[in-house]
């Protein structure tokens, strides 16, 4: 999917349907909403283009006869915030349209009806305004005419179009993308190979499907079919296309399929999801498996389920097969149908373990009472296999919850005995350690926090940190302070090392404050940076992208490059990119403040401070809370489907919408103001329901039904023991995460 990053540089490199508030159409000078516009503006440049739209449409409900410059106004909030079909209602058949200031009501209508896939009238509408239009837009509306004409299936008028915005090489900074996409629509192979020669990288990556594609509208369907099939990532689902276009479905099944096999994770495998569903529906069992494959990706589970047990009924009944089916059985909450799936899958001698393993921990949700004695099995029958150690932690946890500690104890000792440097070992020391202390063992508990240190285990620095605290408990305050000082010297930047920080009474985190720097990027990348933002003005998104991944392929040496790359790639949303910059600083300068600040970025502070300040939530949390979940990135997407800075699901950004009576549809959700809207609110909500920063962040995390009953733990009163006792391993580090996070943005960020 295209990312729509121009929401992010308007503050930056202008926007191309955007003008000065001050100028309106006609002869008015003065708007009746200035102060609406102005602050809608206002709203705009600080990262808030919801709020924006928002505003505007509230001032037009105001004004029963709103004039030009409110309308386009409110129509280009619309279009930052995305929400094209209130922008197009807007503006069609306004009677001014044409005559409004240098064409710039026809473009953002035509932004708005490509949003909207009106692509006939979006092209024409370009068209017109770029015959409006002063000299310095004139090439981007080129571009942005090409577009839509390609996406109308018109390529003749695209290629015309490509041909325009070249002309007078105004665009010479992307001119190499611009060739390959006026190559894909020329009709001439002869003009689209000289328009390919010498294509230098990235761009070069999409000569073999232009060229492909060129071919095509020539008429050379053979060679553009053998093009694209080899053309490799993006070739193949289009080879597919073209092969049942022309009838050749049997070569166009071959292709899909294949295709659903390799890759069923790709976003090119889910886009290839509705031609298996429409016209080349699995025939065999192994088809039926491979789109089971690519429907699970996209957590439809129940149509994936289906199609597996179409491929079951046909005979299938290979382990693999029997594997994914217990897996979506799980998924539908058919557990025992499972349980008997994974105990088919068993009589396989190379997929048993998995398949037992997967089968007893099924036992465990079913709360059966064959489960201790199949995990036993397990962990007996397959020592060496990487899921023992989860076998034996499982054994534990269970018998736990049914506080038969006895037997919970010999499992957590056979895991740390024969696995001591495992996650899960670590775990089970300090659920040792935890029942210890409250039993008054204390040098029990001291020991086993001990072994943590000596085996390296991952959770070494917890266990410094509670070895003081049971030096404190023994009355040994000198050896705690000693411990916790030492701790705060050497993990300064971790969540146990600022805890001990507090312990000793040493003050907060802080830092010097860095050297001057220079005002202005290395000239590379400032040509760099120029290069993504004209891409993405002229509406090139994917190719922008593009440009973003060569950037991480090949990082630059110097650390002042690396960290204004850092900087300008999260000011323009691409988020996880800054950090990932932000780390290959660290390798040159780990103490520099500039480049701590690249790996804990606050690109859109305003925006943050806004909407916590909205719903009384500390800006620093809900920074903390963002930069765990998306560092930043407006497009981000968790496995879980959760989505845009604030990673909220889609049910929860609904049901948080509706309490705020906020229109909200599905396609905003990545909208970036909305989403920390959205977010906020939910944080404010789970803070208000727990009454402490702790429990809600772990609720945002699991959710709140577990939490609640966490805190139903008699040592959950104590917010170390609650967090240390969290069982979600992904939880339990989430929350030191955060609240590591608060204490660093507070450090970095002045207020």
């Amino acid at each position: 999917m295209n990312r729509r990053r121009a929401l992010w540089i308007a503050a930056l490199a202008g926007d191309l349907v955007l003008a000065p508030t001050g100028r309106c159409w006609g002869q008015a000078v003065a708007p009746p909403e200035h102060t609406a516009t102005y602050r809608a503006d206002s709203l705009r440049l600080s990262g808030r283009p919801w709020h924006a739209a928002e505003t505007l449409l509230a001032a037009a409900r105001r004004d029963p006869n709103p004039n030009a410059f409110l309308i386009v106004e409110g129509a280009k909030a619309e279009v930052h915030a995305r929400r094209y079909e209130h922008a197009r209602q807007l503006l069609v058949g306004q009677p001014w349209l044409l005559d409004y200031l240098d064409g710039e009501a026809l473009a953002v209508l035509a932004q708005a009806e490509f949003g909207t896939e009106r692509y006939t009238e979006a092209a024409a509408h370009f068209q017109l305004a770029r015959a409006r239009a002063r000299s310095a837009r004139v090439p981007l509306l080129a571009v942005r005419a090409a577009l839509a004409f390609d996406a109308a299936g018109q390529p003749d008028s695209a290629a015309a179009a490509f041909a325009a915005a070249r002309a007078g090489g105004t665009l010479a900074s992307i001119d190499p993308w611009l060739r390959v996409r006026q190559a894909r629509v020329t009709r001439d192979t002869a003009a689209a190979a000289q328009l390919l020669a010498d294509v230098p990288p990235p761009a070069a990556r999409d000569v073999p499907v232009a060229r492909a594609r060129s071919r095509l509208l020539a008429g050379d369907t053979t060679r553009a079919l053998e093009g694209l099939a080899t053309a490799g990532k993006g070739g193949a689902l289009d080879a597919a296309r073209l092969a049942l276009a022309t009838g050749d479905s049997a070569r166009a099944r071959t292709l899909l399929y294949a295709l659903l096999a390799r890759d069923p994770l790709s976003d090119e495998a889910a886009a290839g999801v509705s031609l298996a569903i429409g016209p080349l529906p699995p025939r065999d069992a192994a088809e039926h498996v491979a789109l089971a494959r690519a429907l699970n990706r996209r957590t439809t589970t129940r149509d994936a389920r289906i199609h597996v047990e179409h491929a079951l009924r046909s005979g299938d009944s290979s382990a693999t097969t029997l594997l994914l089916y217990g897996e979506l059985l799980v998924a539908s909450g058919r557990l025992r149908e499972a349980v008997r799936a994974y105990a088919n899958a068993a009589r396989d001698s190379t997929s048993r373990p998995l398949a037992l393993y997967r089968r007893a921990r099924v036992l465990v949700r079913l709360d059966d009472s064959t489960a201790v004695a199949a995990l036993s099995g397990f962990a007996q029958s397959y020592p060496a296999d990487t899921a023992a150690p989860g076998a034996l932690f499982i054994l534990g946890d269970l018998l736990e919850s049914r506080d038969n500690w006895p037997q919970a104890g010999r499992w957590y000792g056979a895991l740390i005995s024969r696995y001591p440097a495992d996650a899960r070992a670590s775990l089970a020391r300090f659920r040792l350690a935890a029942r210890a202390e409250s039993t008054g063992r204390p040098d029990s508990a001291t020991a086993l926090y001990q072994s943590e240190i000596d085996a390296s285990g991952p959770q070494r620095t917890a266990a410094r940190f509670w070895l003081g605290q049971m030096a404190e408990a023994r009355g040994d305050r000198t050896k705690a302070r000693a411990t916790w000082l030492a701790l705060a010297r050497e993990d300064s930047l971790g969540y146990y090392g600022m805890r001990a920080r507090r312990e000793t009474g040493l003050p907060p985190l802080a830092f010097v404050p860095a050297a001057a720097t220079p005002t202005t990027p290395p000239p590379a990348v400032l040509a760099g940076l120029a290069r993504i933002d004209t891409l993405l003005l002229a509406g090139l998104d994917t190719e922008a992208q593009a440009e973003v991944r060569v950037v991480l392929a090949h990082p630059p040496t110097g650390l002042d490059t690396l960290l204004a790359w850092s900087e300008g790639l999260g000011l323009r949303g691409y988020g996880s990119a800054g950090v990932r910059l932000g780390w290959q600083a660290a390798l040159i300068a780990p103490g520099d403040v500039r480049v701590l600040r690249a790996i804990f970025p606050w690109p859109n502070r305003a925006a943050v401070e806004a909407e916590a300040q909205e719903f009384g939530v500390d800006a620093l949390l809900l920074a903390a809370l963002v930069r765990q979940e998306s560092v930043f990135d407006v497009q981000a997407l968790s496995p879980a489907g959760a989505r845009g800075l604030a990673q909220l699901l889609p049910s929860t950004a609904s049901l948080m919408a509706r309490g705020l009576d906020v229109t909200f549809y599905p396609d905003w959700i990545t909208v970036p103001d909305l989403n920390l809207h959205l977010g906020a609110a939910h944080l404010a909500e789970l803070l208000k329901r727990f009454g402490r920063v702790d429990a809600a962040v772990a609720a945002y995390n699991a959710g709140p039904t577990p939490v609640r009953r966490w805190l139903e733990r008699g040592a959950a009163a104590d917010p170390d023991r609650f967090i240390e006792l969290i069982p979600y391993a992904e939880t339990r580090g989430y929350v030191r995460s955060i609240l590591r996070n608060r204490e660093l943005y507070r450090a970095l960020y002045a207020p």
